[in-house]
């Protein structure tokens, strides 16, 4: 259970994304998942599993930050 986003952007080719793994929280807490991501080709998937909105919060705005520094447009769609 939790809610998905699609945090859709243009990914660059050959993007790497360990890059932004490494500024993003602990996705695992002591009650288990807290929140997920992929990398899509069209950008990131992503579910808070509602365990720890802050840190969700936290990993949810890395990711929309990543997505803004490859161009101007970025789209949250919840599908």
């Amino acid at each position: 259970m939790g809610i998905e986003y699609k945090i859709r952007f243009e990914v660059p080719t050959r993007y790497d994304r360990s890059a932004v793994a490494g500024r993003l929280p602990a996705a695992a807490g002591a009650a288990g998942a807290i929140y997920g991501y992929e990398l899509e080709p069209d950008g990131f998937y992503f579910i808070d599993h509602l365990a720890d909105p802050a840190i969700a919060a936290v990993a949810f705005r890395r990711l929309v930050d990543e997505a803004l520094r490859h161009g101007d447009l970025v789209q949250i769609l919840e599908p």
